[in-house]
C-alpha cells in the first residue's frame, strides 16, 4: 500500500469525580459573618447510594422524563434554622467527602486516511489527498450534572450539555459545537 497513511485517535476515560455543594449556606451565614468567607461548602450527605450518571440525565429517555444522577432527598442543606427536621445540624458542615461521587465516562475516536502521491520533475515533492473522521462513531459524551443543591431551577442532578471533543476541525476550546461527528476532506503539499 504504497504512498497510504491511516493514522487514529482513542480517547476513552470514566467518570471525572465532583462534590455535591450547597451555595446557600455561604449566601445566608458565612458571608454575612464579618468572616469574608465565599467558599463553596459540601451539602450534607444522608448516605443513600447514587446510581449511574449518563444520557437519562441528560435527556428523557423514559418517554420524556430525565433521570437525574443525583437525588435531592439524599442530601440536605447544612445550615438551617432551628426548627428545621432533616438529618444535618444547625450551623454544621456537611459530612460529604471531597469529590465522592462521579460524573458520565467519555468516549471518542478520530479516524484519517490520506494517499500521498510524488509530483513529477520535483524531487521530494508530494501532493497529499485524503480525509478527515472526527467523533466518527457519533458518539455522545456528557459534562458534570448540576450539583448545587441551592439551585432553584429543579436541576439538580441533571446534566444540560455535552462536552466537546478534544479533537476537532474548528479547535477544541474555541466556543463551537464540535461535539458530533465531523468529516473533513484535506489536501496537503510536502516539500
Amino acid at each position: 500500500m504504497q504512498g497510504w497513511q491511516l493514522s487514529g485517535t482513542v480517547f476513552s476515560r470514566s467518570g471525572l469525580p465532583y462534590s455535591v455543594t450547597d451555595s446557600a449556606a455561604v449566601n445566608n451565614v458565612l458571608a454575612g459573618s464579618g468572616y469574608g468567607n465565599t467558599q463553596t461548602l459540601f451539602a450534607g450527605y444522608n448516605g443513600a447510594a447514587q446510581g449511574s450518571c449518563g444520557v437519562g440525565a441528560a435527556s428523557g429517555t423514559n418517554g420524556g422524563a430525565k433521570t437525574p444522577c443525583l437525588n435531592a432527598a439524599d442530601f440536605s442543606p447544612i445550615i438551617q434554622s432551628s426548627g428545621a427536621t432533616t438529618n444535618a445540624p444547625i450551623f454544621g458542615f456537611g459530612n460529604q467527602a471531597r469529590n465522592q461521587f462521579f460524573g458520565p465516562g467519555y468516549f471518542d475516536t478520530d479516524f484519517a486516511v490520506m494517499k500521498y502521491t510524488s509530483i513529477p520533475h520535483w524531487e521530494s515533492g508530494k501532493l497529499g489527498l485524503g480525509v478527515q473522521f472526527f467523533n466518527i462513531l457519533n458518539h455522545p459524551n456528557f459534562d458534570q450534572p448540576v450539583r448545587d443543591i441551592s439551585n432553584g431551577s429543579g436541576q439538580f442532578g441533571q446534566i444540560l450539555r455535552m462536552v466537546n471533543t478534544p479533537t476537532s476541525i474548528i479547535g477544541s476550546f474555541l466556543g463551537g459545537d464540535a461535539a458530533p461527528r465531523l468529516i473533513q476532506l484535506s489536501a496537503k503539499l510536502n516539500f
